[in-house]
């Protein structure tokens, strides 16, 4: 149900809905929810700090433009969230940050991302990471998200990405890899050691499974995510 709702804020929730704060005020009270915004851009970081200010829901308790200084900032500091970009200078990658920033006492991760690749949403939530969502979201959800995350909501994902992407399976996704490198199906096919017919039907229920409908966009989609 929590990541049915997140995959619903979009079609209910914006500005001209009562605050977040104020929907949660009549059943629970809630503590200020600390976060350490990392992104590399200080423009870009700048701007998510204004906005997650407003209101009384979030405390931007601390920023950080690498990945070595977002785990320095985040051991001081031990945020409830902290919220990642993942391109970012220094010499941990965003699997490795995620996995130290996780094992710190309380501390939970939200990927704030350019864009959403599809490929990479799985190792993400692997590596720790309670959620997936985009700098394009909007404010209302990514804020939402926040929530969701610092009470111990899991599996969150962007709208803008087939709600059931993150739970492929390895060898599901070793076929998504394989379409998108391959133009013939019965070359794939015989590759894999199956038969067309087989493949076929393995892409279809990949198809309807993301929500996809065809084969076709099946392909389409694994190449333009990553895959």
């Amino acid at each position: 149900m929590q990541r049915k709702r997140l995959y619903l804020l979009d079609t209910y929730l914006n500005e001209e809905q009562p605050s977040i704060h104020s929907q949660f005020a009549n059943s629970y009270i809630i503590d200020m929810i600390r976060v350490l915004v990392v992104d590399d851009h200080a423009s870009v970081r700048q701007k998510i700090i204004n906005e997650l200010k407003v209101g009384d829901l979030i405390n931007v308790i601390g920023e950080a433009e690498t990945s070595d200084e977002a785990y320095v900032r985040a051991e001081k500091l031990l945020p409830d969230v902290v919220l990642l970009d993942l391109h970012l200078p220094g010499l941990l990658t965003p699997f490795n940050l995620i996995q130290k920033l996780t094992a710190l006492r309380n501390v939970k991760v939200l990927v704030l991302a350019d864009t959403g690749v599809g490929a990479d949403v799985q190792d993400l939530l692997e590596s720790g990471a309670s959620g997936y969502i985009l700098k394009s979201d909007p404010l209302a959800l990514v804020r939402m998200a926040i929530v969701m995350v610092s009470r111990g909501s899991h599996d969150i994902i962007t709208p803008e990405l087939p709600r059931q992407i993150n739970h492929l399976t390895q060898e599901e996704r070793a076929i998504l890899k394989q379409v998108s490198n391959n133009s013939k199906l019965d070359k794939l096919a015989s590759q894999l050691g199956i038969s067309e017919n087989r493949l076929t039907s393995t892409l279809l229920h990949l198809a309807q499974k993301l929500d996809l409908g065809t084969v076709a966009n099946l392909r389409k989609w694994a190449k333009k995510n990553g895959f």
